[in-house]
Protein backbone atom coordinates (compact mmCIF):
# COMPACT_ATOMS: atom_id res chain seq x y z
CA UNK A 1 0.00 0.00 0.00
CA UNK A 2 2.52 2.40 1.06
CA UNK A 3 4.92 1.92 -2.01
CA UNK A 4 1.74 2.55 -4.29
CA UNK A 5 1.00 5.96 -2.89
CA UNK A 6 4.81 7.57 -2.14
CA UNK A 7 7.80 8.14 -3.37
CA UNK A 8 10.66 7.18 -2.25
CA UNK A 9 11.76 10.45 -0.48
CA UNK A 10 8.44 10.20 1.45
CA UNK A 11 8.75 6.60 2.24
CA UNK A 12 11.87 7.25 4.16
CA UNK A 13 10.72 10.24 5.67
CA UNK A 14 7.93 8.48 7.07
CA UNK A 15 10.38 5.82 8.13
CA UNK A 16 12.57 8.34 10.26
CA UNK A 17 9.59 10.10 11.45
CA UNK A 18 8.33 7.19 12.89
CA UNK A 19 11.68 5.78 14.46
CA UNK A 20 12.12 9.37 15.61
CA UNK A 21 8.95 9.32 17.71
CA UNK A 22 9.27 6.02 19.21
CA UNK A 23 12.83 5.95 20.11
CA UNK A 24 13.62 6.13 23.79
CA UNK A 25 10.39 5.37 24.56
CA UNK A 26 8.94 3.41 26.95
CA UNK A 27 6.27 1.46 24.87
CA UNK A 28 8.21 2.60 21.66
CA UNK A 29 8.48 -1.23 20.67
CA UNK A 30 4.96 -1.96 21.29
CA UNK A 31 3.03 -2.93 18.00
CA UNK A 32 0.07 -1.55 19.14
CA UNK A 33 1.66 2.38 19.69
CA UNK A 34 3.02 1.87 16.81
CA UNK A 35 0.93 1.18 14.65
CA UNK A 36 -0.80 3.75 15.93
CA UNK A 37 1.89 6.66 15.56
CA UNK A 38 2.61 4.86 11.83
CA UNK A 39 -1.22 5.30 10.98
CA UNK A 40 -1.32 8.86 11.99
CA UNK A 41 2.06 9.85 10.01
CA UNK A 42 0.09 7.94 7.16
CA UNK A 43 -2.56 10.23 7.30
CA UNK A 44 0.06 13.30 7.26
CA UNK A 45 1.06 12.06 3.94
CA UNK A 46 -1.93 11.24 2.13
CA UNK A 47 -2.55 15.17 2.48
CA UNK A 48 0.72 16.13 1.16
CA UNK A 49 2.27 16.90 4.13
CA UNK A 50 5.53 15.04 3.54
CA UNK A 51 8.56 16.93 4.84
CA UNK A 52 9.92 15.61 7.62
CA UNK A 53 8.59 17.80 10.44
CA UNK A 54 5.33 17.29 9.46
CA UNK A 55 5.45 14.01 9.55
CA UNK A 56 7.11 13.70 13.23
CA UNK A 57 4.43 16.21 14.43
CA UNK A 58 1.95 13.87 12.80
CA UNK A 59 3.65 10.83 15.04
CA UNK A 60 3.84 12.94 18.37
CA UNK A 61 0.28 14.13 18.31
CA UNK A 62 -0.69 10.00 17.75
CA UNK A 63 1.32 9.51 20.64
CA UNK A 64 0.09 12.11 23.18
CA UNK A 65 -3.36 10.38 21.90
CA UNK A 66 -2.40 7.03 22.43
CA UNK A 67 -1.03 8.02 26.10
CA UNK A 68 -4.20 9.85 26.88
CA UNK A 69 -6.23 6.65 25.96
CA UNK A 70 -4.56 4.61 27.87
CA UNK A 71 -4.43 6.94 30.84
CA UNK A 72 -8.34 7.11 30.55
CA UNK A 73 -8.81 3.09 30.05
Amino acid sequence: MISEHFDTRTRINMKLALDRVCRNRPVGEDHCFRRSVAENIIRCALTGRTGIGQLVDAGERAMIRTRSERESA
